[in-house]
């Protein structure tokens, strides 16, 4: 079944959010130092979640055309982690972001939507060689982050990281349909 996720008004410390602060579990992970957060999904917001929370973030400075824009040398990094409210400090925050929630929205296949959980990702671009390693490697597609879906006339992104693009993420599933790993596949620009 098919969810969407799209930019809320307001802000939340907690639940599925976007930009800002990244989540308070994370403040000692290394990573923090050389990425910015971009966004989090909230604990069952996917059955393959569970009672954890997923973060993503993007290697600081990452810019279209760089090398590192699809498996396995990619620059967006996943969290898998526990339930959290966001940091206090202000750390790994990113630079082209507004910090707000992430609300749930109709999932409509013939519109943009910020977030897409399916089973299959929505691709702008069909060169299937692209994804090749990620499948090859026994991931399964789950979500994708599409900046097509930001709203049209707010104040949310200052900069398209991804040229208007999108980027889509795979996991490891368990027998229990838990997600074990969850990395970005590949980086699609518009």
């Amino acid at each position: 079944m098919e969810q969407a996720f799209d930019v809320a008004i307001a802000d939340a410390v907690s639940g599925s959010r976007l930009g800002g602060k990244p989540p308070s579990v994370l403040l000692n992970d290394p990573l923090l130092h050389t990425h910015d957060y971009l966004l989090t999904l909230a604990a069952e917001t996917a059955p393959w979640l569970d009672d954890r929370e997923l973060s993503v973030f993007v290697r600081r400075g990452f810019e279209i055309g760089d090398a590192d824009d699809h498996y396995p040398d990619i620059a967006v990094a996943v969290r898998l982690h526990a339930t959290s409210t966001r940091a206090e400090a202000e750390v790994a925050v990113h630079p082209f972001l507004v910090s707000r929630a992430l609300e749930p929205a109709v999932a409509d296949p013939d519109a943009p939507s910020l977030i897409r959980i399916a089973d299959e990702p929505r691709r702008i671009q069909h060169e299937e060689s692209r994804l090749a390693a990620v499948r090859e490697a026994g991931y399964r597609f789950l979500f994708s982050f599409d900046e097509d879906g930001y709203p049209v006339d707010d104040e949310v992104v200052s900069e398209y990281q991804f040229g208007y693009g999108a980027v889509h993420f795979f996991g490891l599933v368990d027998a229990s349909g838990t997600a074990t790993e969850i990395v970005a596949g590949l980086i699609e620009y518009s």
